[in-house]
């Protein structure tokens, strides 16, 4: 049978995590979320690079300081669920990320107090809790995004095999008793050189994952950048158009829908006469904002022209479209735009349509649009919406 130091390769997993926080800080982004999901991985793989002290500790302090990083690791591998999240467009607080980050470190420092059979099972069954919501949070993105890149998808599969293996542990840990490695690491004999190379491997992979998967987005924009409206940063109909047509393409590959959402200001020429031009374009910059801000990150944003915008948006069901539309409609509601001469408030009205695999993308912005003027002689500030009829 192979036999592994899992001492040396949770030191291999430290070094590599430094090479994973060397790899975070080549990247350079003017992006707000990518910026944040960013920092996390530099927080998380400092982290997990502590483990690379162990090589220098004294033999008979290798019990204690392996408790030790084992805290930080658990630390670690919060930090990178937190950034998988911000990575996938999934907000969190940072009071709520920082909290359980803090709050998993301090589980298993204090958790090595407890006796040792106590601490097998603290240890195996964070990191399974965490690894699990790893795995399941990098899933539902995979199934909800049509245009996924080739490493998200990886990042899932690692995610996945990281939270079985812990999970694997965990019924170990349950049915055996003693004695217990000094590495911690209480498994079955089969499993214990499987692991080692894993940690091991772990984040140089999640590292070069990461990395990949943030220049595929950078790329995405830098493109989407080019097909872009000068004031808002939104699409462009021209951009609509080239990238709409491909997100129906791929659509008819999936087992997703793409609803269709035509957006309005209210009573924006009003706007304009009574505060100028100025103002008016500094509202239709924060509408944008306020509305991209809460839409995921494979939903396409166009201005359509004037004070419309157009969002295309793959959904699961057709009733996910009307939660998005009535979120963003509330939204725009109750966040005034900050202009030099004070907040000024805006509404919109939103029309509902879903397009159909024998209409074109021309035919389903109309059927929005009819929807839409039905929201604007139903009294403005409201959504449009009905069954896809296809």
């Amino acid at each position: 049978m192979l036999v592994v130091d899992i001492l040396t390769c949770y030191a291999v997993a430290g070094v590599g995590s430094l090479v994973g926080l060397g790899l975070m800080g080549l990247i350079q982004t003017d992006q707000p979320r990518l910026i944040h999901a960013l920092n996390i991985y530099r927080w998380a793989f400092a982290a997990l690079g502590a483990m690379s002290v162990i090589i220098f500790a004294p033999t008979d302090k290798v019990y204690l300081l392996t408790k030790l990083l084992i805290g930080f690791a658990g630390m670690g591998v919060s930090l990178l669920a937190w950034a998988f999240r911000q990575l996938n467009g999934r907000r969190t607080p940072p009071s709520i990320g920082i909290g359980l980050t803090v709050t998993v470190g301090v589980a298993l420092w204090l958790g090595g107090m407890a006796p040792d059979a106590y601490y097998v099972v603290i240890v195996a069954g964070v990191f399974s809790l965490v690894s699990v919501a790893m795995a399941i949070d990098q899933g539902w993105l995979i199934l909800r995004s049509p245009r996924g890149h080739v490493s998200e998808f990886s990042l899932m599969v690692v995610a996945f095999v990281f939270a079985v293996h812990w999970l694997l542990v965990l019924w170990h840990a349950f049915r055996t008793p003693g004695p217990y490695p000094v590495d911690w690491l209480h498994a079955q004999e089969w499993l214990r050189p499987v692991s080692g190379i894993g940690f091991a491997l772990l984040p140089l992979a999640v590292s070069a994952l990461a990395f990949t998967t943030i220049n595929a987005r950078l790329s995405q924009q830098l493109r989407a950048r080019a097909l872009s409206d000068d004031l808002t940063g939104a699409l462009s109909r021209r951009g609509l158009r080239e990238l709409g047509e491909r997100m129906l393409a791929m659509q008819a590959h999936q087992t997703t829908q793409v609803a269709v959402l035509m957006l309005d200001l209210d009573h924006f020429k009003s706007i304009n006469d009574r505060y100028g031009h100025l103002i008016g374009d500094d509202v239709l910059k924060h509408v944008t904002h306020v509305v991209r801000d809460r839409l995921r990150e494979d939903a396409l944003l166009a201005r359509y022209g004037g004070e419309e915008f157009t969002i295309l948006l793959p959904v699961k069901y057709p009733q996910e479209a009307h939660g998005v539309a009535e979120r963003l409609r509330k939204a725009v509601e109750t966040t005034p735009c900050e202009t030099r001469i004070g907040p000024v408030r805006v509404t919109v009205s939103i029309g509902v349509s879903f397009h159909c695999a024998s209409s074109t993308l021309e035919e389903d912005l109309s059927k929005a649009d009819g929807r839409l003027y039905s929201a604007k002689q139903g009294g403005r500030n409201r959504v449009e919406y009905a069954e896809p009829d296809c």
